[in-house]
Order: C-alpha cells, then sequence, then structure tokens
C-alpha cells in the first residue's frame, strides 16, 4: 500500500499538470506514427475536466465510456448498469464529446452488460481480456507471478493459444478483446521497467497477433507512458513495416469494419468444367484471396500460399468446388462462425465434390474456432474466401488507453466513489 502511494503521488499532482504532460507525451508519440489511438474515460472524470479533454478531442484522439464512475459493473443488475451508462451519455452530450463505444473498467462485465450497451445504442464494447503467453515464468519472483496470475483471473481472461482473438459481433455489438499483457501487468505486477523488455514482450504479441492473422488491442494507461513511451513506438513502427501490411485503427474503426464485412457474401456458379463464375459482393475494402486455384483475373501474392484478387466479377479454375463443405447435421454455431470467416459453406452429405469437407461438426463452441481455422488454413485444396482485415491487410493494431483520474483529488474521489457504490449494492 505504502508503495502503491508513492507510485500514485509520483504520477499525479493536486492540478492537472501534471498528467496533462502525460497525455500530450502520448498523443505526440502516436501522431508522429500516423496512429490514432482510443481513450476510455470515466464520466466523472471528463465532467471535471471537460476542456482538456475537448482539446485532445480536437488533436485527433478517439474517445469511449469508461463507465460512470470506476466502479466493478460486473457486480450490478441491468438496472444499475443502464442507470450508470445513461448518466454517462449525458455527461459526454453535456461536454459536446462525442463517444464511440464502451470499455468496462477493470475489464469486467456480466451477461446482462451487453443488452444494456445495445439498448442504449453503443456501437461497440472492449472489455473482454485475451492473454498471450509470451513470459518466462521462471525470471519473476513467485510473488510476482501469483500477482500476475491474480490480475488475469480478475480481468476473467482466456487464453490467446486456445481462442481466436478477434472481434465478434453478438446480435448488433461488436465485441472487441484487450490484449494482455498491458501496461498494468507488466509495470505493477510483474515489476517490469525496462524499457527494451517491455518493447520485446509487445513484440512478440505482435508478431503472434501477425502469423494469426489476428488483432492486437494494446491498453496502455497513460500514467504509464514513462516506462512504455519506447515500446510503444517500436510496436506501432514494426507493424508499419510488415507486409502484407498491418492495419492500424481505432475502435471505433475496427467495429465499423467488423460489420461492414459481415454483409459480404459471394454468389458462386458452375460454368462446366471446373471452372466457376464468382461474384463477390462487398465493398472495395475487401480482401479477397484463393488459394490452390487459377483465376481470369491478375493475382498478386499475399500471405502463405494466398493470392489476392481486386476484381468483383471473375472466373476461378479449381478441380473441386473452391468452398467449404459441412455435412447437414452441422452446428448452426459452426456454420455461423465459418461463414463470419468468409468462407462460402454449402450443406451436403456428399464430400466427394468439395477439396475441404467436415463431417464433425454437429457439436460446436469457442474453444474449436481456432483449431478448426488452422486446420483450414494447413489444407492444401482449392478455396476462395474473404479475408478478416481491409484493403489486404494481414492483421490488425489498436491503441488504447483507459483513464479514470487526472489529478489526486480524482484519485481519492475514485475510491470513495468506488467504495460508496460496493455499499450501496450490499446494502441491496
Amino acid at each position: 500500500m505504502l508503495s502503491r502511494i508513492g507510485t500514485v503521488f509520483g504520477r499525479f499532482g493536486i492540478s492537472s499538470k501534471r498528467f496533462e504532460r502525460l497525455l500530450y507525451r502520448y498523443a505526440t508519440v502516436t501522431r508522429n506514427l500516423d496512429c490514432v489511438p482510443t481513450f476510455p474515460i470515466t464520466a466523472v472524470t471528463l465532467k471535471r475536466h471537460p476542456k482538456l479533454i475537448r482539446e485532445l478531442y480536437q488533436q485527433g484522439i478517439e474517445f469511449a465510456v469508461h463507465g460512470y464512475i470506476h466502479t466493478d459493473y460486473g457486480v450490478l443488475p441491468l438496472k444499475e448498469q443502464m442507470k450508470h451508462f445513461k448518466k454517462a451519455i449525458n455527461v459526454f452530450e453535456w461536454s459536446q464529446l462525442p463517444f464511440t463505444g464502451f470499455r468496462a473498467p477493470f475489464l469486467r462485465i456480466n451477461n446482462k452488460t451487453p443488452q444494456a450497451l445495445r439498448d442504449l445504442g453503443f456501437p461497440y464494447d472492449s472489455s473482454s481480456a485475451v492473454h498471450w503467453d509470451v513470459f518466462d515464468e521462471t525470471k519473476y519472483t513467485r510473488e510476482s507471478w501469483r500477482e500476475y496470475e491474480k490480475l488475469l483471473n480478475f480481468y476473467q481472461s482466456r487464453q490467446a493459444n486456445d481462442y481466436l482473438v478477434l472481434p465478434r459481433i453478438d446480435d448488433s455489438l461488436v465485441e472487441i478483446p484487450v490484449s494482455i499483457p498491458d501496461d498494468e501487468a507488466m509495470v505493477e505486477r510483474l515489476g517490469i521497467i525496462d524499457r527494451k523488455e517491455i518493447s520485446e514482450i509487445w513484440g512478440s504479441v505482435l508478431e503472434r497477433v501477425y502469423n494469426g492473422g489476428e488483432l492486437f488491442t494494446l491498453q496502455l494507461h497513460p500514467e504509464r507512458i514513462i516506462y512504455c513511451e519506447n515500446a510503444l513506438a517500436d510496436v506501432i513502427q514494426k507493424a508499419k513495416e510488415l507486409i502484407p501490411s498491418v492495419w492500424t485503427a481505432t475502435l471505433q474503426e475496427i467495429a465499423g469494419w467488423w460489420r461492414e464485412r459481415d454483409s459480404f457474401a459471394f454468389e458462386i456458379n458452375s460454368k462446366g468444367d471446373g471452372k466457376y463464375r464468382i461474384e463477390a459482393k462487398c465493398t472495395e475494402r475487401a480482401t479477397i484471396l484463393i488459394k490452390n486455384c487459377r483465376a481470369n483475373v491478375p493475382v498478386n501474392q499475399w500471405f502463405d500460399s494466398y493470392q489476392s484478387i481486386t476484381a468483383r466479377d471473375f472466373i476461378i479454375e479449381s478441380p473441386l468446388r473452391p468452398v467449404i463443405g459441412v455435412r447437414n447435421n452441422s452446428s448452426p454455431a459452426a456454420v455461423t462462425f465459418l461463414k463470419r470467416e468468409g468462407y462460402i459453406i454449402e450443406r451436403s452429405d456428399n464430400p466427394d465434390n468439395y477439396g475441404i469437407y467436415f463431417n464433425n461438426l454437429s457439436n460446436f463452441s469457442d474453444s474449436d474456432e481456432k483449431p478448426l481455422s488452422q486446420e483450414i488454413d494447413k489444407a492444401n485444396n482449392p478455396l476462395l474466401r474473404y479475408w478478416r482485415w481491409p484493403d489486404q491487410a494481414r492483421s490488425a493494431l489498436c491503441v488504447t488507453g483507459d483513464i479514470d483520474s487526472i489529478t489526486l483529488i480524482d484519485f481519492v474521489l475514485r475510491i470513495c466513489e468506488n467504495s460508496l457504490e460496493n455499499w450501496r449494492q450490499r446494502s441491496r
């Protein structure tokens, strides 16, 4: 506790000047690398500092709702969550500050939160956590590692090795996962303050995200920019140097693209002699890929054995239909997943006409998605699909940083507000 108090006094002042310098330092790093961060902010903090936040918005920073106060929404019932979120919306409107979506304090929500967010018109929620296995546990003390594991449990984080780290559409709400380790995990829990080590850790996450074609939502709170400034710059720069590219986007752009992509479809018609006419019903940003078949239009080598096509009406030559066949009794969840992965899916009990065919998808859950995706990628068969990201990008990077206090007074009030809310819930 004494160590924590000393740290807080080192990052926050009585006035906002000290934290302002950190915010502008953060903004300068990202602006110089043509990257726009998304800052979720608690409404009470915005209400106390509207001028500062509007200035950052005018400089291009994107903002999201981080709750009304900094409390654990995972323990609040639907009615209370709705009350808090409505009050937060009112503060943003009063401050004349647009907001793009939601992230919960502590990354903690419950099964009622999506309903509350949908009912209030939030386009996305970025409150789920996934953690990447990029640490050598033997380098850290037992106490530090225990603190890190406590953090993962508190975040209710899932293992990235077992799940696809991608956005998901839940009805009208786009869910965008946050990648751990973040600055809290490294600096506060594991005691990592070496700038080179932090850079290497985030670089390892980026490498794994890139190889899997997934999403890296990097979380860095502004108060720790002094430890992570070089690492932040390094990971953005590295992402920009990769070919195929990494799409650097805001949370709002990620959510908007995922909705846009969800409407894409193919129309496929057999022309005989192993030829298929393909009509792509999509926007110009869509990335169309083929594998192990020939097209009558120009193609470009993309990644692994895939080629990209910019045409939207073309002919494919393939000995088998370049789609995925599934047995008639396949789970609707499996079919929905494969369609949202950009494939053409055909239900059939005859596997002979398909290069890729699955007859074992009657039971399917989230944990089956990644193995199934990897099995398809390894298959050396004709295939057509829409890729996950726009403009032929291989993967995506989003930089975010929560703001819940700007001064020491904010920090003290945050503790009091949270304690009062906890007392109210216990009283109920």
